[in-house]
């Protein structure tokens, strides 16, 4: 376990280290000292004992040595020198690394679920505020479980009220204040109920363009109605009242409602072509006079129309995110996106921003983030910070992360993710193949020259090395102030919470 702990350091160095002066660098640099050991006890030791050392001396000669487990080499020829040289070894100048996560140490500490998940069924809301809901809807589970994570603290529940739609599909397809119990969605996108979480009556039941729960107990759905044929939006007061549906009928023409309209908070958004042909993002604050129409609100004039991406059929075009002193907008155009910033109750003109990543807020800005695997297989990273004068790019290519080291190079798109802090780049990523999942927080500016943390060892279970990753996936998710890795396991689904410092602590 101390040549693991020490490998988890060397596997930092670069390929280039490696090359020329390998020899000079931990393991390798233990050769001479396996030499003269060798030599010491050539005349008294075994042929057993002899072929040990030799062993060792043949392991630390390749630069593999980095990397590979060295159990069998090295437990003969600890047995070999403990035997000519009893007692207590001085320790070496250079103190070990501290001691990663493991499948063993992880088992102690509270799971989400006792089972590792594969994700596929886990969901947040995809408009981000100050805290963090996650749901996991996995089949194996008894019920639906809702985590909810704020800036100091986490808690999560079996969604029993909801067992009735359980099989359904479930998601978090709506908005909701900070701290405050989230919409679920039933079915597809609604169909068969949208439910506060801890209720089992539903708000409503309609196929949904996107909803709001408020920290006052009120709430709201958008929807389509099948039998009007037109755009509805569906309002509860209190959790007491029953919801009451309000036909909406915009002046101008919309091409698809899913794409084109969202309820974002307590901000009804539609875009669309006025009698002018013109193609303007329209605003209806909750409580306006919906017999006005969305004529009156018009935020301003789209450049673009709304391209529908391969492999993005399943996301509307109009999503955003929240803070404490503004709300964005992000508008899907077709070469570029379009940003609006509603600060002191009132919309900024639109700015053009980035066509691609994970949109998160901090304060007055917008990020953009993506961790991409081109063409080549090597790895782009593409940091955007937006604010309503205009974005500032960054793009770092794969040697900012890996310091063309080899090990520490994520094999797979799936093995890497990124999002925003506050600022920050966050990248959690699994190295190579034996390097661990690590953690890097640093300044888009100069991430290249960041330190990593080593967030869990892949390879340690039953107090030994094993060859096979014990990882099943991962996700990251991000708010304004703290970030969180769900790390699934073979022993269960446990969360982690990760500050702008890269400190980070598993459990909920």
């Amino acid at each position: 376990m101390r040549l693991r702990r020490l490998q988890l350091r060397a596997l930092g160095y670069s390929d280039a280290d490696l090359a020329p002066s390998s020899a000079k660098l931990w393991p390798m640099s233990c050769k001479d000292n396996a030499v003269s050991a060798a030599a010491a006890l050539k005349d008294s030791s075994t042929e057993q004992s002899q072929k040990s050392l030799s062993d060792l001396i043949a392991f630390l000669a390749q630069p593999s040595a980095i990397w590979r487990d060295g159990t069998s080499v090295v437990v003969p020829a600890l047995a070999t020198l403990d035997a000519a040289a009893a007692g207590t070894v001085a320790p070496g100048k250079d103190p070990l690394p501290p001691t990663a996560l493991n499948l063993d140490t992880l088992g102690a500490i509270g799971a989400l679920t006792k089972k590792g998940a594969s994700f596929s069924q886990t969901y947040t809301e995809d408009n981000p505020v100050l805290s963090l809901p996650v749901l996991i809807d996995d089949q194996d589970l008894p019920a639906p479980l809702l985590c909810a994570f704020s800036k100091e603290a986490a808690q999560c529940r079996a969604l029993t009220e909801l067992s009735a739609v359980h099989g359904h599909g479930l998601r978090l397809l709506g908005t909701s204040d900070a701290d405050t119990p989230p919409l679920i969605f039933a079915g597809k996108h609604g169909a068969e109920g949208v439910f506060v979480a801890g209720s089992g009556t539903p708000v409503d039941r309609m196929y949904s363009f996107g909803g709001y729960s408020a920290h006052d107990g009120s709430c709201a759905v958008l929807g389509w109605d099948e039998e009007g044929g037109n755009l509805v939006l569906s309002q509860k007061p209190s959790a007491q009242a029953a919801a009451v549906r309000t036909p909406l009928k915009p002046n101008f023409r919309v091409s698809n409602f899913f794409y084109s309209s969202h309820l974002l908070w307590d901000q009804v958004l539609v875009r669309g072509v006025t009698p002018e042909n013109e193609r303007r993002l329209f605003v209806m604050p909750l409580g306006h006079d919906t017999k006005a129409g969305f004529g009156l609100i018009d935020i301003g004039e789209l450049p673009e129309v709304g391209l529908i991406r391969a492999g993005e059929e399943e996301q509307p075009h109009l999503t955003g995110c929240r803070t404490q002193q503004a709300t964005v907008v992000r508008d899907k155009g077709e070469d570029n996106d379009f940003l609006t910033f509603r600060i002191h109750d009132t919309f900024t003109r639109l700015v053009v921003a980035p066509a691609f990543g994970t949109l998160g807020c901090y304060g007055t800005t917008a990020t953009f983030v993506r961790a991409q695997m081109v063409h080549t297989g090597a790895l782009r990273l593409e940091h955007s910070a937006c604010t309503s004068a205009g974005c500032t790019p960054i793009v770092l290519q794969g040697e900012a992360l890996d310091r063309n080291t080899s090990e520490l190079r994520p094999r797979e798109a799936s093995d890497v993710a990124a999002v925003d802090l506050a600022g920050k780049l966050v990248v959690v990523w699994r190295a190579g193949e034996h390097g661990g999942l690590r953690l890097r927080v640093a300044e888009p500016e100069t991430f290249d020259r960041g330190s990593d943390v080593v967030l869990f060892d892949d390879h340690v279970a039953d107090g030994k090395v094993v060859p096979v990753s014990t990882i099943l996936g991962f996700r990251r998710y991000s708010r304004e102030h703290f970030a969180v890795l769900l790390l699934s396991t073979l022993a269960g689904v446990h969360a982690f919470r990760i500050d702008r410092t890269a400190n980070s602590r598993p459990g909920t």
